[in-house]
C-alpha cells in the first residue's frame, strides 16, 4: 500500500498534465491514479482536489484520497430508490 505523500505527489505530477486553461471554470475535480509494482500488480487511487488557498496562493489543494479497499461496490449498496 502506498503513503500518502507518494500518492499526492503522482497525483500533482498527473495534475500538472492536465489542459489548465479547462480547469479555470472548475472548483473540483479529481482524478485516477495508478501505481503499478514490478510483479504487474496495480493500485488505483481516487483523488480529489478542491480550489482553494494554501500559503496564501491559489491553487488545488488535496481533500481526499481514496483507495480501493475503501470504494463500494455498485451491488453492496443499499437500494435507496423512491418507491
Amino acid at each position: 500500500m502506498r503513503n500518502d505523500e507518494e500518492i499526492k505527489k503522482k497525483a500533482y505530477e498527473e495534475l500538472s498534465k492536465l489542459d489548465h486553461t479547462e480547469l479555470e471554470s472548475e472548483h473540483e475535480i479529481n482524478l485516477e491514479i495508478y501505481f503499478q509494482d514490478p510483479e504487474g500488480i496495480v493500485e488505483r487511487f481516487t483523488v480529489f482536489f478542491e480550489r482553494g488557498f494554501d500559503d496564501g496562493k491559489e491553487g488545488w489543494i488535496i481533500r481526499h484520497i481514496i483507495s480501493p479497499d475503501k470504494l463500494q461496490s455498485p451491488a453492496d449498496k443499499e437500494d435507496d430508490s423512491i418507491e
